[in-house]
């Protein structure tokens, strides 16, 4: 087994909490609308891995009903712990140390996860594959930045070709998201189907103030890696205060098959 990288953001910093909420806000209507057409519904026992702030946890929990369950697996349960759900499992725990029960879920999810586990991301949609009972659905969704180093202004396009180099270095995959319905593809399971939706970004809007947190984030770790100077990268956030600026950033493609029925 490869060894372990630490993840690269701070599960317990509080400007991640922030930034986890900003990301439930942005893409928690498109993974609903996935999974709402998938037929998630009462009493289906779903699995969704790095559950974060706990917002889809919840809706899968109150989708699924009092005969249904949902399994939540996260580094960091802290704010998973607060789901006041009856019929909600958490577990602290890796999932790249494997361990998934085998033909146990009506749905295994995941949203934003794989990329940052990029090496290990295709024994992790193994074991995903593998934990879907006959008849049941896989749903995956992650990012593809491939977008955001061709576009303007120079300090944008310059500091997300450093994030994605830089990411890379650290065993993060930004760019997953144009790989993912391949990777699904070889899985075994019925036809994948994918669909990618493009992420407009208005400086001060919800997605700017994301972007934000992220750039503070990382900020001592990517200029101290020598990929991109603290100049650019201040000139790039402060891009995002301005309410006329559009931007594109990021894409998030989601994939999802259904295993064949025994």
């Amino acid at each position: 087994m490869k060894p372990l990288r630490p993840y690269i953001l701070d599960d317990a910093a509080t400007p991640e909490y922030q930034r986890l909420d900003l990301m439930s806000k942005i893409l928690d209507p498109w993974t609903r609308g996935y999974l709402r057409a998938l037929g998630v519904g009462s009493g289906w026992r779903c699995l969704e891995l790095g559950s974060g702030n706990g917002s889809i946890a919840e809706w899968l929990c109150d989708t699924v009903g009092s005969a249904g369950s949902v399994t939540a697996v996260d580094v960091d349960t802290v704010l998973l712990d607060l789901v006041p759900a009856q019929n909600l499992t958490v577990q602290q725990r890796d999932v790249r140390s494997g361990g998934l029960p085998v033909n146990a879920f009506d749905l295994v999810t995941c949203r934003a996860l794989l990329h940052q586990i990029s090496e290990h991301a295709p024994a992790v949609l193994e074991q995903m594959a593998a934990a879907v009972k006959p008849g049941g659905w896989l749903l995956v969704q992650e990012p593809d930045f491939s977008l955001a180093p061709t576009t303007e202004p120079a300090s944008w396009a310059a500091t997300w070709r450093a994030v994605v180099e830089w990411g890379r270095d650290n065993g993060v995959d930004w760019l997953i998201g144009r790989r993912l319905p391949g990777m699904v593809s070889t899985l075994g399971l019925g036809r994948a189907q994918a669909q990618t939706e493009v992420q407009n970004i208005r400086g001060t809007d919800r997605g700017a103030r994301y972007f934000q947190l992220f750039f503070a984030e990382v900020r001592e770790r990517l200029v101290g890696s020598g990929r991109l100077d603290a100049a650019t990268l201040d000139a790039a956030a402060a891009l995002l205060d301005d309410p006329d600026l559009w931007t594109q950033c990021w894409m998030m493609t989601a994939v999802w098959a259904r295993k064949p029925s025994a």
